[in-house]
């Protein structure tokens, strides 16, 4: 029997969802979504919330989410030959323990096939498994470790190394397992911590055009010194849109915390008026349509 990683329709589906983690990283008080190709060093902190797993990328490796897979992948910093590939899945070990016993080969995304080298293992409360490259060039091998939660989720952790690389690259795996935790999966919002007074300062807010052919659009500078202008030209901003339009200015100020916020325009010899904020799949959207957001110096 043999499982193909990258292929949903294999007889033993792993349920790769890496992408849907909402995976983010944690540098500092910081929080940042995991974007493909981006390349995260070593000591920096992954946190997949909806599995509930928290990790730290192991010394002398590098980990990126490539933009045409859906798995997490480690590289040797020293020799890109090591590889680990991280994933999870919706399982149990007594399930993963069956499947084993069932002899599976497994197949990476680029042929690669690997079959089990010994009997799987128990490494206090995770699941350890040698593998060998079956057919390749040079003499590889295979390292796999799965660790599960009461939560029903499982994390496993793949890696296929150049015989000369293997006990390093084994001790980088096991130290990327040993930093893993999993924990009760949340549905938070990714944008739980998002402080709306403190990430519109500095800020240009224009209407977002689909058609290249409007010349007019909403604009908004919002200075870091509490100033803003303002230039409205069209509907899409509620009662500012009605009684503002035109060139004016005043001061600003910012509320909320989450993904939902307020911003408040208190205009020079006039009433202020307050604009409801949301962000969507990394998108603003103002009185529910979407805005363009760019840094703007004030100076």
């Amino acid at each position: 029997m043999k499982n193909t990683i990258m292929n949903p329709k294999s007889t033993f589906t792993f349920f790769l969802i890496i992408l849907l983690f909402t995976l983010e990283t944690r540098v500092g008080y910081s929080q940042e979504r995991l974007q493909p190709g981006k390349v995260y060093n070593a000591g920096e902190e992954i946190n997949a919330p909806m599995v509930g797993l928290t990790s730290i990328i192991p010394e002398g490796w590098a980990g990126y989410l490539p933009t045409d897979t859906e798995m997490l992948m480690l590289a040797n910093v020293k020799n890109p030959e090591g590889t680990i590939y991280a994933f999870a899945f919706d399982d149990t070990m007594d399930d993963i323990r069956a499947r084993l016993d069932l002899n599976i080969k497994f197949e990476v995304e680029n042929g690669i096939e690997l079959d089990r080298n010994g009997e799987p293992f128990m490494r206090g409360e995770v699941l350890a498994l040698e593998l060998v490259v079956k057919n390749s060039t040079e003499k590889r091998l295979g390292y796999a470790e799965a660790k599960c939660a009461d939560y029903g989720w499982c994390v496993m952790y793949l890696m296929i190394t150049p015989e000369y690389m293997y006990e390093e690259s084994k001790k980088g795996l096991i130290q990327f397992m040993d930093n893993s935790t999993l924990g009760e999966p949340t549905l938070g919002s990714m944008y739980a911590n998002f402080d709306w007074p403190e990430k519109l300062k500095n800020k240009y807010l224009a209407t977002y055009i689909s058609n290249p052919y409007v010349k007019k659009n909403n604009q908004v500078w919002l200075c870091a010194d509490g100033s803003f202008r303002s230039k409205i030209q069209q509907k899409g901003l509620g009662e500012l849109s009605k009684k503002y339009k035109g060139n004016r200015s005043g001061t600003w100020e910012g509320r909320g915390i989450g993904s939902q916020g307020e911003l408040i325009l208190n205009f020079k010899k006039a009433d202020p008026v307050v604009v409801r904020l949301e962000l969507k799949d990394d998108k603003l959207f103002i009185e529910g349509n979407r805005f363009y957001v760019m840094e703007h110096n004030c100076k």
